[in-house]
């Protein structure tokens, strides 16, 4: 049997996250995907054994999309600004693609195997964290701004912030974090 030129692992990515985004990944069908593509949907399965393995391939590209965003917003600036410059890169990204940030969050590991994107993420964030001389562990630093801005964004997305901008609440949670990571600031040797 052959299979349309236009059929591809990255066609069909992209058809389903475009999917996604507009109607929720709940609604996300194989069936849908192959009539989008003008294909049989087992064609599909020549390419993710699985709809479960489609969902694992969007969790990476949003994953990748993510630290695409965040990189930007950090270029040329000091640590303690491209913090700020990220923190808001991640907002803006989880506002502005609430399915994919939620589809990135939801599938953080298929068969123990964990999307190549998160380790590239988690990368960047402690490499960022370790950018500011503390008395911390940069891992310990990540994780810590990691959580906090997870957590700001899932109230936001549960609409748990009675009517209040996030942008507010981040403000004052980064401030809090940023001054602590301050006053273990050490010395240069």
């Amino acid at each position: 049997m052959s299979y349309p030129s236009k059929l591809s692992k990255e066609s069909i990515l992209q058809v389903a996250m475009a999917y996604i985004e507009a109607h929720g990944l709940a609604e996300l069908s194989m069936r849908f995907l192959a009539i989008e593509l003008g294909v049989t949907p087992n064609a599909l399965y020549r390419y993710f054994s699985s709809k479960a393995d489609l969902e694992y391939a969007m969790a990476d590209e949003a994953g990748r999309l993510l630290l695409a965003a965040m990189t930007k917003a950090a270029a040329r600036k000091n640590p303690l600004e491209a913090i700020r410059a990220v923190v808001q890169a991640y907002l803006k990204f989880a506002r502005s693609h609430p399915e994919l940030y939620a589809v990135k969050m939801q599938f953080f590991t298929i068969n123990g195997q964990e999307p190549s994107s998160h380790t590239e993420v988690w990368q960047f964030v402690t490499q960022l964290a370790a950018a500011v001389p503390t008395r911390w562990e940069p891992k310990d630093l990540a994780v810590s701004l990691w959580a906090f801005l997870h957590g700001m964004v899932d109230l936001d997305r549960k609409g748990m912030l009675e009517g209040e901008k996030p942008e507010r609440f981040i403000e004052v949670g980064l401030e809090v974090i940023l001054a602590g990571m301050l006053t273990g600031v050490t010395a240069p040797a």
